[in-house]
This record gives C-alpha cells, sequence and structure tokens, in this order.
C-alpha cells in the first residue's frame, strides 16, 4: 500500500517537473555529484588532478593556485539548438552556467603547475616543492 502512494507521488511528481520544467531532482542535491568529478593522485615529486568537465570549452575555464588552495571554474553558454525550426523540443535538460571547485594543495612551486584539456578532462599537474625550496620558511638555530 505504501509502494503504491509512493509510486503515485512520484507519478504526480515527474509529470509536475515535466509541465513547469524542473529537473527532476530540483529539491535533491545529489545530483552535484556528478558535477566536475575529479581524482587527486600524489607521489613524492608532485599532484595530478583530473577534473570531468564535459561540454566546456578551454577558453571558458580557469585555474589559479594561491596559497595552497588550487581552485578551478568553468562556465558553459546556452545551448542553442537552431536545427529545430518548428520547434518541436518537448524536453531540454542541457543548461548554461558556471561551477568551482577548490582543492587544498600545499607546498607546490606554482610557477611550474601544468594543466591540459582533451577530451572533456582536465588534467593540472602540480609539483611539490622540495624542502629546502621553500622560500617562507625561516630556519631557527
Amino acid at each position: 500500500m505504501a509502494n503504491d502512494m509512493m509510486n503515485r507521488r512520484n507519478d504526480m511528481m515527474d509529470a509536475m517537473n515535466d509541465w513547469f520544467g524542473f529537473p527532476r531532482n530540483f529539491f535533491n542535491d545529489t545530483e552535484i555529484e556528478n558535477i566536475m568529478q575529479s581524482d587527486v593522485a600524489e607521489t613524492d615529486k608532485d599532484y595530478t588532478v583530473k577534473i570531468d568537465m564535459p561540454g566546456m570549452n578551454k577558453e571558458d575555464i580557469n585555474v589559479n593556485y594561491k596559497d595552497g588552495l588550487l581552485t578551478v571554474a568553468g562556465s558553459r553558454k546556452s545551448f542553442k539548438d537552431t536545427s529545430d525550426k518548428d520547434k518541436n523540443i518537448i524536453h531540454k535538460e542541457r543548461s548554461e552556467g558556471r561551477i568551482s571547485r577548490s582543492y587544498r594543495l600545499p607546498n607546490i612551486v606554482a610557477s611550474e603547475i601544468h594543466a591540459k584539456y582533451d577530451n572533456g578532462v582536465l588534467t593540472i599537474i602540480l609539483p611539490k616543492q622540495n624542502a629546502g625550496d621553500d622560500s617562507n620558511s625561516i630556519h631557527i638555530d
């Protein structure tokens, strides 16, 4: 009985979502997990960060490193489908917007950070400082 009631509620919500144009999980933010998914790997020499950023142009992605914080931001313009001149589109999910993520990665040689965007994946290599190369550390006698 409870399942029947829940199914009816879901059917009604799906119909309302389709009618008003809300995303299916408008009030549920678990879908944010699928945006900018990333992997961070560490070796003795560097960090490697790989971030999925599909549908974005390289020119619309910004990478910044300051005070031990790597920030990656991207934006996507609206998808304009001009091929459907009669406006027969009955469901649309692609949209525009801006998103960013930050990663705390300390002791990096900022001038040697390298980034590459290929096939929707941004790869950033952040070389670590050697123990003696840190200009901010002061030896106490």
